[in-house]
């Protein structure tokens, strides 16, 4: 299957940006999943790949990964990290996203193997 990408600085939100808004808003809530979980430790993954180390995003994505480890999730701690790393991603070039998806997903499979 060929893979499609968006043209660059064009980003789509319903995939990239609004599964992690969605996750941010179900903390505390009755219907939080771990669905939901999964969705905001994704950005904090590809952000930490994605970001220069050391950098802003890279660290704040960290703090996002270790915060998400906990069961009891602080709404007030996480939400200026999710909001921060989203807006970063949006201005990522798409092929750069991509990339560090497969890096991602390459080093799962290879843990499974």
């Amino acid at each position: 299957m060929k893979k499609r990408l968006l043209p660059l600085g064009i980003k789509n939100r319903i995939k990239t940006e609004l599964p992690a808004l969605v996750g941010l808003e179900a903390i505390g809530k009755p219907w939080f999943n771990e669905s939901h979980r999964s969705d905001l430790l994704a950005i904090g993954l590809v952000s930490q790949v994605l970001a220069l180390e050391g950098s802003y995003i890279h660290v704040i994505a960290g703090e996002l990964i270790s915060l998400l480890q906990f069961d009891e999730l602080k709404i007030d701690e996480i939400r200026p990290l999710v909001l921060d790393i989203s807006a970063w991603l949006q201005v990522q070039p798409n092929g750069h996203v991509d990339a560090a998806i497969a890096t991602l997903l390459e080093s799962q499979r290879r843990r499974r193997s």
